[in-house]
């Protein structure tokens, strides 16, 4: 059953005040914890979420508002399941970030899973992140007329094996499933060549299996190993639609390719082949190594109080950053952040997205990409000519100055991998890093927005201070000093300051 209630209702008396000191609960109400409860808890999807429960039958679950705001603070603080059911119960400042209160409060780690569950089968990340920027945007006054554009690199939680690891490991894979679930099959496989692949994990991992047998023989004889596997149960009906064979034809069919009678590994497979069974999604860059990238937008705008990250599409490591503007700058667009001026790196610099981004009356400052034609050639085509103009623009001190701005998303990269921890995940998968990947950066964006309360002093911009009993004994007190100097009880010497009351002709 659905339990939904006013993220923002409190009573007139706060009871989370007389937790803290006056000074921890300004400290409160200034850092990300006030943000969160008086400008975000009220825009969590709970609609979408609550679409997985029924209005009036089964049992009560929890209040949906703070249960999705505590999946965002969970990836924020890179928590486990049971850290973060852990700090809903004992955490008073998570409790009053999510405004539970603190009485009676109980959740499992397992309820937790299941909410993230339902996060990454609605897609719900994206929602949030979308969501929290605008207001976010909106409560501290961004300008988005300036914004800079860049990819880092994420590593999901997977093993970096070589190749010759990476085909021993699927064969191991499919061995112990055929085992389970095939043991007729698995009995009738050579007893030699089953305790050759079935070796332990360190075994499997390691540089060379024995002194005399070097690491090219290893690899070419797991690659005979995985062929032979393939051919063997290639006519099984049911063998093959297991996802352990198909990782095995498919890092064949990357790594591997047969030459007449005989098997030979492929010099380039390329970057978008299989690195780890276990996250089938995962890719490979030549220049940043195995796993994904998440193409960033950030604000620019040195009249900005804070810098926001506007926009975050998580890819994998094998997509070309040149490819990612044009998905960017419809993001940027139908959120209504469109900017004027957009600043990248040089491989944002083709003439296609230079095209493009004057087709949306933005403004990209990047380094031309490609190389620059040879010397005494003039340009002849339309292309050659735009190329040349920007190539001459960006020797003018101007464009220098103006493209200094980029560099500082650098900064954010690095901030974001050691504040919200985003380099280094704990979840494989596309979904699941698309999901954990958009709430850690919807995390440095209210870190980043508390931040620059904290330095600047501000009082809480939106939403009505709840009433505390202190607050009012002072109101009483100051109201009946006030009552008595007006009566002159107070100060019976001075001058009364209420005129004399005049006689009313009968």
């Amino acid at each position: 059953m659905k339990h939904k209630v006013d993220p923002l209702q409190s009573g007139l008396f706060d009871p989370e005040r007389n937790h803290f000191s006056r000074v921890g609960y300004n400290r409160l109400q200034q850092g990300w914890q006030g943000i969160f409860r008086r400008s975000l808890l009220a825009v969590m999807p709970v609609e979408e979420l609550g679409e997985s429960f029924s209005s009036d039958t089964g049992r009560r679950t929890k209040e949906l508002y703070s249960m999705a705001g505590l999946l965002v603070i969970a990836e924020m603080r890179n928590w486990t399941s049971a850290e973060a059911a852990e700090a809903y119960m004992f955490d008073l400042s998570v409790q009053y970030a999510l405004n539970v209160g603190h009485h009676a409060v109980e959740l499992s780690s397992r309820t937790v899973e299941r909410y993230q569950r339902l996060f990454r089968e609605k897609e719900l990340a994206q929602d949030v992140f979308e969501r929290v920027t605008q207001a976010l945007i909106e409560e501290f006054e961004i300008e988005v007329d300036k914004q800079r554009l860049d990819s880092t690199h994420l590593f999901s939680n997977m093993a970096n094996l070589t190749r010759t690891q990476l085909m021993r490991v699927c064969v191991r894979r499919f061995l112990i499933q055929l085992k389970r679930h095939w043991n007729r099959e698995y009995a009738q496989l050579d007893g030699a060549f089953r305790d050759r692949c079935m070796v332990s994990e360190k075994r499997a991992f390691s540089q060379k299996a024995s002194e005399s047998q070097p690491r090219v023989e290893l690899r070419q004889q797991a690659a005979e190993d995985l062929l032979l596997l393939i051919d063997r149960f290639a006519g099984h009906e049911r063998i093959v639609n297991m996802t352990s064979y198909q990782a095995m034809v498919r890092v064949f069919q990357e790594q591997c390719e047969v030459v007449g009678e005989k098997v030979t590994l492929r010099k380039k497979p390329g970057g978008r082949t299989m690195q780890n069974p276990s996250d089938p999604d995962a890719t490979y860059d030549g220049h940043k190594g195995k796993g994904y990238q998440v193409q960033m937008a950030e604000t620019c705008n040195p009249d900005n109080p804070v810098q926001l990250i506007t926009c975050a599409i998580p890819q994998t490591a094998a997509d070309d950053d040149g490819e990612a503007l044009a998905p960017v700058v419809a993001h940027l667009e139908a959120a209504d952040l469109k900017p004027k001026e957009l600043l990248a790196d040089t491989l944002y610099g083709s003439d296609r997205n230079q095209q493009l981004c004057e087709s949306k009356d933005i403004e990209l400052l990047a380094p031309v990409r490609g190389p620059k034609p040879k010397k005494g050639l003039p340009p002849i085509t339309d292309v050659q000519k735009r190329l040349a103009a920007r190539r001459e623009m960006e020797q003018t001190d101007e464009w220098k100055q103006r493209y200094k701005l980029r560099a500082g998303i650098e900064g954010t990269h690095s901030g974001a991998k050691r504040k919200v921890e985003v380099g280094k995940l704990r979840v494989r998968g596309k979904p699941s890093v698309s999901n954990v990947v958009l709430l850690k950066l919807t995390g440095w964006n209210i870190f980043r927005a508390a931040a620059a309360m904290m330095r600047k002093g501000k009082r809480p911009i939106k939403g009505q201070k709840a009433t505390s009993t202190r607050d009012i004994l002072v109101w009483l007190t100051t109201f009946g000093l006030r009552l008595l100097d007006l009566t002159g009880l107070l100060h019976p010497q001075r001058p009364h300051p209420m005129p004399a009351p005049t006689l009313l002709a009968a």
